[in-house]
């Protein structure tokens, strides 16, 4: 069981560092004059198994409306698993 606490704490971390990356490779494209590019995002918030979906059209939110059931599934699966093993 501790040895699954380093590999926690570096997942946490390389999703930071994705996080910042992807930033950084998005900000520099803005504000370019004749970009006719739209920008679209949206995002989860897991309250709980409880999901609040946000998006900026109806294709985004869909997608993470998909994504935010699969959330719950698997934090459904992890706590069904983790009641066997304990």
């Amino acid at each position: 069981m501790n040895a699954l606490i380093p590999l926690g704490i570096a997942l946490i971390f390389v999703g930071f560092v994705l996080v910042t990356l992807g930033f950084f490779l998005t900000a520099d494209n803005r504000g370019i004059e004749g970009d006719d590019r739209e920008i679209h995002g949206g995002g989860i918030i897991m309250i709980g198994p409880i999901p609040v979906v946000f998006g900026t059209d109806r294709k985004i939110t869909a997608a993470l409306i998909v994504l935010a059931i699969v959330l719950i599934v698997v934090s459904i699966v992890f706590l069904l698993m983790a009641r066997r093993i304990l």
